[in-house]
């Protein structure tokens, strides 16, 4: 069968069993068993043709039972049920669950939709470029990067459309869209652009991949994307009279409004440019000029009285703008400190927003989002607290699925499995010991294996 909406064309194979009725209607087929328990009925979808002949329902329920030992027998593991506290069997129940519902759901050949395969979200099931990194960022932790890297070749195949979208907007390089489908077209909603904070994704992704497997055919793979995402980055932000690097006027992940100089990426900018340098040091270049002078002259992180705020004009962070994604957390718990990022400061930015944010007014990857900042300023009481916290959009259902959004949402599983493999493995220049994220014993006694530090 084929299936067209307007220029797109889309086939699908079906096969059943023999004895199987079937009516063809005008936009549907039906396969109704006949008298017996059993119908059987194997399906196959996608742009090109199908196989010649399509598996047996058995042969695909084997493969598909041998998938998942080779699944659950890799990677890693974590057991707490040593532990005094209570609350061990519902985070560990979370854990279990999210690594199934993301190896059905984002594991696959292109990125994920925040609502996975379970139905459309409000973004119409496209390709996330903002969510991806809570989807994919988490394998490179538990020790199977090589489910993530197959959504991520889809950053190869949007370069033509990313390079077309920086010269739209005027920039130099590749400017990386929010919501698109498989021809890498910027969807037509306004947040697409004005959400700045998934630039600097590909970067992340590109460390991610060299950590795995530091080899020249990784470098190689990975070099034009990073390169062209720095262009970018660098070409972005406009000084002043005083030559200070602002960030134009956009959308914060807190989705508040539009202000400038915002946190959160003022933050993941520096970071982004620092990694950009580090792989260009790698490939035996010198470091950019441009890029080093604009990371080097980017604004300061705003902060009022000792916090961290969203930005210079949003004074009222915690008064008024306290619901929605954290965003002043961000800074040193999704990523590593960077040089502009005060530790002090950070720590008694998450003991605030932790005290006083609307908790119920938020998505569910701010909690595990909050744990990270938690865990890196050295709270993991806090950390612990985050991931657990009483909230309708903390709950999961008993399928595992996180219901933190406006449909199932997956970016909250994907961001439980970073933090939890995190506060058990660490990060790079973190404490050291065991489960440094955790609670020491007897409350919180951690069992891990297979897991590897953050950046």
């Amino acid at each position: 069968m084929q299936r067209f909406v307007d220029t797109a064309r889309y086939n699908i194979e079906l096969g059943w069993t023999p004895s199987a009725i079937v009516h063809q209607h005008a936009h549907r087929v039906t396969v109704t068993g006949r008298g017996d328990n059993t119908l059987e009925l194997v399906a196959w979808f996608g742009p090109g043709r199908g196989p010649a002949k399509l598996p047996s329902a058995e042969a695909l329920i084997t493969s598909s039972a041998a998938r998942w030992e080779q699944y659950w027998r890799s990677g890693g593991a974590i057991d707490l049920s040593g532990s005094r506290d209570p609350r061990w069997r519902e985070l560990e129940r979370r854990i279990v669950q999210s690594q199934y519902q993301l190896g059905c759901q984002s594991a696959g050949s292109w990125p994920p939709a925040e609502t996975g395969l379970l139905g459309l979200d409000p973004w119409r099931g496209q390709f996330h470029g903002e969510m991806i990194w809570w989807h994919l960022a988490h394998y490179a932790l538990w020790d199977r990067w090589p489910l993530a890297e197959r959504g991520l070749e889809a950053y190869q195949r949007f370069v033509p459309s990313a390079r077309a979208l920086a010269q739209q907007l005027g920039l130099k390089g590749l400017v990386w869209p929010k919501s698109v489908g498989p021809e890498g077209r910027s969807a037509p909603w306004f947040g697409n652009q004005v959400l700045i904070w998934k630039q600097p994704h590909p970067i992340f992704f590109a460390e991610l991949a060299w950590r795995d497997e530091p080899t020249r055919a990784t470098m190689d793979r990975w070099w034009p994307i990073v390169e062209g995402t720095a262009e970018a980055m660098a070409d972005y932000p406009q000084a002043d009279a005083a030559g200070v690097y602002h960030l134009r006027p956009a959308m914060p992940p807190s989705e508040q409004g539009i202000t400038y100089d915002t946190v959160f990426d003022l933050a993941y900018w520096r970071y982004g440019l620092d990694l950009a340098q580090q792989w260009r040091q790698r490939r035996g270049l010198e470091p950019e000029p441009h890029w080093q002078a604009v990371r080097d002259g980017l604004a300061p992180l705003p902060q009022l009285d000792g916090y961290y705020i969203h930005s210079p004009d949003w004074t009222n962070t915690y008064t008024e703008r306290n619901w929605e994604h954290p965003d002043p957390v961000g800074v040193l718990g999704m990523l590593p400190l960077v040089d502009g990022v005060d530790p002090v400061v950070a720590r008694r930015t998450v003991e605030r927003i932790s005290a006083e944010w609307q908790w119920d007014r938020c998505w569910g990857w701010d909690f595990p989002w909050t744990a990270m900042a938690a865990a890196r300023v050295g709270r993991p009481d806090l950390a612990v607290e985050s991931l657990l916290r009483e909230s309708p959009r903390n709950a999961y259902d008993e399928r595992g699925i996180n219901v933190g959004g406006p449909c199932p949402y997956l970016p909250g599983n994907g961001g439980l499995l970073y933090a939890v493999a995190m506060m058990c493995a660490g990060w790079d220049g973190g404490p050291g010991g065991t489960s440094p994220g955790f609670p020491p014993a007897p409350e919180w006694v951690v069992r891990w294996e297979g897991l590897r530090p953050a950046p």
